[in-house]
């Protein structure tokens, strides 16, 4: 992506490119310069199992999708199930945030719940809505680093949880070469956006190399409270937390 003139804000997440990505034209939108450096990589695993459990997604009341990846690794799932359309439209559908939202929309499912920001909120908004519900059996597909918040919710509020690893998250050991990059151009840089707290050590490591770009001399957003608490425990200060993983949330912390 071709740096402009004007105030970088630099987005350490990963998904979509920079042509499509809402959080980059958002902020073109608001005069700002936007730059994604991938800080995670990401496979599918247990693709078979899932599909297995996928056939079976009738008798469950709800699936639970609490990021874009989980989607990703369900649409690889349902290719080898009969009548995938049917199997979609049978269940409620919770999601985290519009990303992962309309991910899971354009694969066929009714969503709710997006707006709570994060998976314990989520959980909460599950237990709310489904409070009369006879049929208490929620499929989670999610990835190996995930948080047992939602789980311990549900379970408290006696439902039946099938937990599945759909996606292993690596972390990148080095992203010195993607700093550089950065410090190299003439923009003035405003801001870190952090996604995730996996990368957080990573990020505070390289960010040392660079003294520019000391925690002192740029703002530090975290997108959710879990990522905020990681960069604390790194002695990093926060400027602004996204409460909700969207675009609009990000623009209302760098203009706050």
């Amino acid at each position: 992506m071709e740096i402009q003139n004007s105030n970088l804000v630099v987005l350490f997440k990963s998904g979509t490119t920079d042509d499509n990505d809402p959080y980059l034209k958002a902020l073109e939108c608001h005069g700002y310069d936007g730059h994604c450096i991938p800080i995670l990589d990401f496979h599918f695993i247990n693709l078979d199992l899932y599909a297995q459990l996928l056939r079976k997604l009738d008798q469950y009341l709800a699936i639970v999708f609490t990021s874009p990846r989980a989607v990703q690794a369900t649409r690889l799932a349902l290719n080898s199930t009969d009548n995938p359309l049917l199997l979609i439209q049978s269940v409620k559908c919770y999601t985290v945030g519009k990303a992962t939202a309309l991910a899971a929309q354009k694969l066929g499912f009714q969503t709710s719940g997006e707006s709570t920001g994060n998976a314990e909120l989520l959980s909460q908004f599950i237990v709310e809505d489904s409070e009369q519900a006879k049929n208490r059996e929620v499929l989670f597909p999610c990835g190996n680093l995930c948080r047992d918040v939602l789980c311990e919710t549900l379970k408290a509020h006696r439902f039946s949880v099938t937990e599945v690893k759909v996606y292993e998250t690596i972390v990148k050991d080095d992203i010195s070469d993607e700093i550089f990059m950065i410090t190299k151009s003439k923009v003035p840089v405003d801001s870190l956006v952090m996604f995730s707290p996996s990368g957080v050590p990573v990020l505070t490591k390289t960010l040392k190399k660079f003294p520019q770009l000391s925690v002192n001399s740029v703002k530090i957003l975290a997108v959710g409270p879990t990522t905020e608490g990681e960069l604390k425990k790194h002695n990093v200060p926060v400027y602004a937390t996204l409460r909700r993983p969207d675009p609009q949330s990000l623009i209302d912390c760098l203009q706050k």
